[in-house]
Formats: structure tokens, C-alpha cells, sequence
């Protein structure tokens, strides 16, 4: 993967993001199905993109 932050990030930011991604890796590392199984805390856990592709909801009535 790679990231290219704008230019506009502060370097606090940047180092912020940065220890992030080693929190990442080191739990990918160490607990892999953790990390396969994200995200934990939101409220739709994994989104099927293919099915959403195949049937879009283009209004709020829509939704049942």
C-alpha cells in the first residue's frame, strides 16, 4: 500500500499516523484474525460491494 499525505499535514499528523500503522502491523503480526475481521466498533461491519454494485439504492425510499 502506499500513502501520499498532502502537503498541507502537519508533521504531528504525520507521526501520528505513522505509529497507527506500526500498532497495525504489529497486531496483524500477532493476532492476524483481528485484523481480518475489522472494523469491530462501527455500526455495519463489512460492506458487500459486489452486491451494492449489482444493486444500487439511488433513493432513501428504497431502503427497507
Amino acid at each position: 500500500m502506499m500513502i501520499e499525505p498532502t502537503e498541507v499535514e502537519s508533521k504531528q499528523t504525520l507521526d501520528q499516523f505513522i505509529s497507527v500503522m506500526r500498532t497495525v502491523v504489529k497486531e496483524a503480526i500477532l493476532q492476524p484474525e483481528l485484523v481480518k475481521t475489522a472494523p469491530h466498533t462501527t455500526i455495519v461491519r463489512r460492506l458487500d460491494e459486489a452486491k451494492a454494485a449489482r444493486q444500487p439504492i439511488l433513493k432513501y425510499k428504497d431502503i427497507k
